[in-house]
Formats: C-alpha cells, sequence, structure tokens
C-alpha cells in the first residue's frame, strides 16, 4: 500500500498486517488530505523518468564517495587515515576535481565495504 500526502508531498509504504494498515491509514486522513496509489498501469518505473536520467548524468565516482561516507558516519580525515589517500585528493575526488585511480577505487571499496565499480565505471 503506498500513502501519498499531497501538502507536502510525502511518499511512504507500510508492510504489516490490515487491521494496522488501516489504522495508520485512518490516523493519517485526519492529519492530511490523502490519496491512496496502488500500482497500476499508472506507475512508472523511476528508471525510466527524465529526472532520473538527469541525476545518472550530474552523479560521478565523488558523488558515490560523498554518499558512502555520509552513511558511514565518517569524515574525510578518516577516510584519508584508513586508505591511505592523502584528505585533500579525496576531497577533490568527492568534488570531481580529481578522477579516482584503480589503486584508490581499490582502497575505498574496501574501507566503504562497496564493490570497485561504484568507484570506477571503467572496471
Amino acid at each position: 500500500m503506498l500513502a501519498v500526502a499531497k501538502t507536502p508531498r510525502i511518499e511512504f509504504s507500510f508492510k504489516g498486517t490490515k487491521e494496522v494498515l488501516i489504522d495508520i491509514v485512518d490516523r493519517l486522513k485526519g492529519l492530511y488530505p490523502i490519496e491512496i496509489v496502488d500500482d497500476s498501469e499508472d506507475s512508472v518505473e523511476w528508471k525510466s523518468t527524465e529526472l532520473h536520467k538527469k541525476i545518472k548524468d550530474r552523479m560521478h565516482s565523488g558523488s558515490f564517495i560523498r554518499i558512502d561516507l555520509y552513511n558511514a558516519g565518517m569524515t574525510q580525515s578518516a577516510l584519508a587515515e584508513k586508505t591511505g589517500i592523502p584528505q585533500p585528493h579525496i576531497s577533490q575526488m568527492i568534488s570531481g576535481k580529481r578522477p579516482v585511480n584503480l589503486e584508490n577505487a581499490k582502497k575505498l571499496a574496501k574501507v566503504l565495504h562497496r564493490d570497485i565499480k561504484r568507484y570506477r565505471s571503467e572496471v
């Protein structure tokens, strides 16, 4: 079940028993105008949207480093210490000013527990 609050627009989904879901939707209806949307022919695959394509075009290896650093709760300095990559180089990779070479991609992948392909699309 997908419930959408119109102002502000918030989308979320629930999993659970029917009774719990009905209770949640009823409580939300009292707070927000809600439209229930199901998976129908009107739904569009996220990866086929123009917005996804625009976002993907703007992403580079450094964008993924930034995301993974945030998710790991780690600073650039801590990443530099764990990988042996100088912190200014990490900063330049994150900003897209420095490419991520194969050696650095391996170090990043090991420390951040990700696949090396995330940092090197050529590999």
